[in-house]
């Protein structure tokens, strides 16, 4: 599919204008989030000295936000906190909009096809992706950035640099495990080395040497996740997984969730070890699909935003396998489903007169993922299978 380029300038510049305005009428909502952390952490950011700030255990975020934020008060002192935080996840908006033109560009390098553009302005302008910066002030499109990152470069065949992404994303949440059967399934075909595992620890460590030499104790430092496994005590913080069905009362039982959930990826990695099909640019995508969709379906203690990274990888997906359009529309609509218990109904604030959306009980919303990790789970063994899978047209670089 292919178009004059003017007609690709000229859909760019409206598609960005067009995804600039949905987050800018989003500034002004203020949530609770907003009010009880992260206005309360930029302020004690200014208020003890930027950098010196860094010394403190005054959030339970990663330090690598914290050093966006301290670099969004110094540099932009006099910009309300409220348009700061949100402009840093709009930023990454952006580049996770690129990444994901990258990734389609792969397929399609050397056409004239327009559909890694459609790609990076679907991203730019899906639902989650404008509600979560822009309307409720979260950040998750920094660390799925950097997952979206680590997956172009491996298409790219640049595996260090897709392991150091993927320590990136790390190391601004935890939640980037989510995409880590990927590379267990990539090693066990040997098509990473054992060795590239080493980028995980160097950029993760190295990340945490600013607030080290600020002066926050290196053991605080990396016992940040540790602590953060803690905070909550439920099964499911309002996200429609397996465990949305099991009563609080057994919560001291969470520990089997996550036993379970290593037992189900190490199968995955098995399976895959086990095969003989070919580990093509598709596959990859479409293991790095199932990945970010399985792995929090099967993990307790999920919060409602975990959906975020299947959100965006799904369009890739879409855009390297037509047949599978309905992934992103599926998972996309489970994700702004969820959103609403927390967020409500968020066309209210940008000025529209609509009928309310009602809420979607989470027991209800639960199955649907379900139901689309068994069609994939499906698609999976057929492609693995070689007597069903087809030699693929778009080998790695």
């Amino acid at each position: 599919m292919s178009c004059p380029r003017y007609l690709q300038h000229i859909l760019v510049v409206v598609g960005v204008l067009a995804g600039f305005a949905l987050r800018y009428t989003n500034l002004p909502n203020v949530t609770g989030d907003y009010y009880w952390y992260s206005s309360r952490q930029y302020a004690f950011i200014v208020e003890t000295g930027y950098f010196a700030a860094l010394a403190h255990n005054f959030a339970d975020y990663n330090v690598p936000y914290l050093y966006l934020l301290t670099a969004m008060a110094a540099l932009l002192p006099g910009l309300h906190s409220l348009v700061a935080i949100k402009a840093i996840s709009m930023l990454f908006d952006v580049a996770l909009a690129y990444f994901v033109y990258k990734c389609v560009e792969h397929k399609h390098h050397g056409s004239k096809s327009f559909l890694p553009i459609l790609a990076g302005l679907a991203t730019l302008l899906a639902p989650t992706v404008v509600l979560n910066g822009s309307a409720w002030g979260q950040s998750d499109s920094i660390y799925v950035t950097f997952l979206v990152a680590s997956l172009y470069f491996l298409l790219a065949g640049r595996h260090a640099m897709a392991l150091a992404a993927f320590a990136l994303a790390f190391s601004f949440k935890l939640q980037a495990v989510f995409m880590a059967p990927l590379f267990l399934c990539l090693i066990a075909k040997g098509r990473l080395r054992w060795g590239h595992l080493a980028w995980v620890p160097l950029v993760y460590l190295g990340m945490l040497v600013p607030a080290a030499l600020a002066g926050r104790p290196w053991g605080d430092l990396l016992s940040i996740y540790y602590r953060q496994a803690d905070v909550h005590t439920a099964w499911s913080m309002k996200f429609p997984n397996l465990y949305v069905w099991i009563p609080d009362i057994y919560y001291d039982w969470w520990p089997l969730g996550v036993v379970f959930a290593v037992c189900v990826v190490a199968l995955l990695v098995a399976i895959v070890y086990k095969s003989t099909a070919q580990i093509t640019a598709e596959l990859i995508v479409f293991l790095a699909t199932y990945s970010v969709l399985v792995v929090p379906y099967m993990l307790p203690k999920m919060h409602d935003r975990y959906y975020f990274p299947a959100d965006v990888i799904a369009i890739v997906l879409a855009f390297y396998w037509p047949r599978y359009w309905y992934v992103p529309v599926v998972i996309g609509t489970v994700s702004v489903l969820t959103y609403l218990h927390y967020l409500g109904h968020p066309y209210r604030y940008l000025g529209l007169d609509l009928p309310l959306i009602p809420l979607v009980p989470l027991e209800w919303l639960a199955v649907v993922p379900a139901v689309l990790i068994v069609a994939l789970s499906r698609q999976l063994y057929m492609k693995l299978d070689p007597k069903h899978s087809r030699p693929s047209r778009l080998p790695l670089a």
